[in-house]
């Protein structure tokens, strides 16, 4: 896979509109977008509605992946109003174009290369620190045992709409900007660190990073977002589906 050198994307593709202001005013806006949402939330036992908070504090993780895929919806609320509407952007210039079909044909090949490499990174960190305890396997673990209504929502939130929206943030707004502004390398070393600091899950940081830079580079050489959020839904959904399988089958991974 080779970056294309700046000089040869077409004009139409690479100019940015959108400023460091106006990401720092999509980040704001879904910041308080989200808080509000919290106070309503809080609202609900004044309301009558004291059985829904009961249905969440029981269901942990309906909760938690709830509270995930309502705060991405948000981000994209805040994108519409703060980029699209206000003509800062529109959607296919941030990269919701038609991806080619080389780029989309070679995904697979892709992603397996892409699984090949976390492996290594996370036994290299094994084998140093002499532990992996990756707190997503608690995240997306209920006390009540496995259950499809978890399963389906956690894969709705984490392997659909995450996808989407972490692609559209930081390879479509993010990256972009960086780009535009220093170089393609920058741009996809820059944007790898803070997609891989923003989950907050130091032990994966590495995995991340390096995640962080082949959805860079994918979405620099397919010229569409649709790329990368493909790649990004096949991790979600492999590591997703994983997590809930040994929850499913506990004889099979008996706890350490």
């Amino acid at each position: 896979m080779t970056i294309l050198p700046r000089e040869t994307i077409p004009a139409q593709q690479t100019e940015v509109r959108w400023t460091l202001l106006d990401l720092v005013l999509v980040a704001v806006l879904t910041a308080a977008l989200g808080l509000l949402g919290l106070l309503l939330v809080r609202l609900t036992t004044t309301l009558g509605m004291g059985d829904l908070r009961s249905f969440f504090d029981q269901r942990p993780v309906v909760a938690v992946v709830t509270s995930v895929a309502v705060v991405d919806l948000l981000a994209v609320l805040a994108i519409a109003m703060v980029i699209v509407a206000r003509r800062r952007g529109s959607w296919r210039e941030i990269g919701f174009r038609a991806p080619p079909l080389v780029p989309l044909l070679l995904t697979p090949a892709i992603f397996f290369t892409q699984t090949v490499l976390i492996a290594i990174i996370n036994l290299t960190i094994l084998t140093l620190t002499g532990e992996f305890n990756n707190p997503q396997r608690d995240l997306f673990t209920d006390p009540s045992g496995f259950s499809w209504l978890n399963f389906g929502l956690a894969f709705f939130a984490g392997a659909i709409v995450a996808p989407v929206v972490e692609e559209l943030v930081f390879r479509g707004l993010l990256y972009q900007w960086l780009r535009m502004r220093t170089n393609v390398t920058v741009g996809v070393i820059v944007s790898a660190a803070i997609f891989s600091a923003i989950h907050g899950i130091p032990i994966v940081f590495p995995a991340l990073f390096m995640v962080g830079i082949v959805l860079a580079v994918a979405f620099e050489w397919s010229k569409s977002l649709w790329v990368p959020i493909t790649l990004h839904f096949f991790q979600n959904a492999t590591v997703i589906s994983l997590l809930f399988f040994a929850q499913a089958n506990p004889s099979l991974f008996p706890q350490q």
